[in-house]
């Protein structure tokens, strides 16, 4: 199959960026445009996104803020400017989404998540001094990297973003590493291929959030939807947030909003 990508390239002085259309193959197989949409696909592909985490052995439960989020941003590369445009874009989108308090500190001691913009070079030194040295081996096929604390019972108490620009670049992944790092520290912690379209599916290509992805952050900061459940006792709270989420139209309206995000000011949505 042959799929589309789009490159983004930025003017440093004037921040105007361009996208590339470039083709590529894959061997991902197209799904229709509303298989997606199903409650049952959206209760199983919150079970492989939520529960649990990409690296080590975490239990199966649900892990998410219960307390504003303080970013704190560390530029250890050039194009600030552009840098700090991408990431406020995608903070307001999150805001907006999951309507949590998150907002950016000048103060590193205030901040629970630091957000390192950094190169390949100074990637190891900087993980192994930020986050210890056992992290260091989880670099190994990465393209950009996040670790994340939470206590016994799912509260999530702090979080490192790293971003190897110029090896994001290389990939033609800055803002996909922008969007998901991020993301994936409030709480949807894995990847998985069986979840799609989804910035979290590594097979496939979404630089910003999917229609999908809204939905399983508004689940995921639901009131309903509290830190340690497992899958037993999500069960029936998902049938319940779904029916509503489905008889209301919201579902089909994230495809809508995905396409009006504050990052597609950037991006071809």
């Amino acid at each position: 199959m042959i799929r589309r990508q789009f490159l983004l390239a930025c003017s440093n002085a004037k921040l105007i960026c361009k996208l590339w259309l470039v083709w590529v193959a894959t061997g991902i197989q197209p799904a229709s445009a509303q298989a997606w949409q199903k409650t049952t696909f959206i209760t199983q592909s919150f079970y492989e996104i939520a529960l649990g985490s990409e690296y080590g052995n975490s239990p199966l439960i649900v892990q998410k803020w219960n307390k504003p989020i303080r970013i704190y941003v560390e530029h250890q590369v050039a194009d600030s400017k552009l840098h700090d445009e991408l990431l406020n874009a995608h903070i307001r989108d999150l805001r907006s989404i999951t309507q949590l308090d998150i907002a950016r500190v000048s103060s590193r001691n205030r901040a629970n998540i630091r957000y390192y913009f950094t190169s390949q070079q100074k990637l190891p030194a900087l993980v192994k001094a930020t986050s210890g040295k056992a992290t260091l081996k989880y670099l190994k096929g990465s393209v950009c990297l996040a670790t994340m604390r939470a206590n016994s019972s799912g509260r999530i108490q702090s979080a490192v973003v790293y971003i190897p620009v110029d090896q994001a670049r290389m990939h033609a992944k800055l803002v996909s590493c922008i969007v998901e790092e991020l993301t994936q520290v409030l709480g949807l912690l894995r990847d998985s291929d069986a979840v799609f379209p989804s910035i979290f599916n590594d097979r496939s290509h979404n630089d910003s959030l999917t229609g999908l992805d809204i939905i399983l952050l508004k689940i995921l900061y639901s009131s309903k939807i509290k830190s340690g459940m497992d899958k037993g006792k999500l069960k029936p709270l998902l049938k319940g947030i779904l029916g509503v989420m489905k008889s209301t139209g919201e579902i089909k309206k994230s495809a809508v909003q995905a396409r009006k995000l504050a990052l597609c000011a950037y991006l071809d949505c």
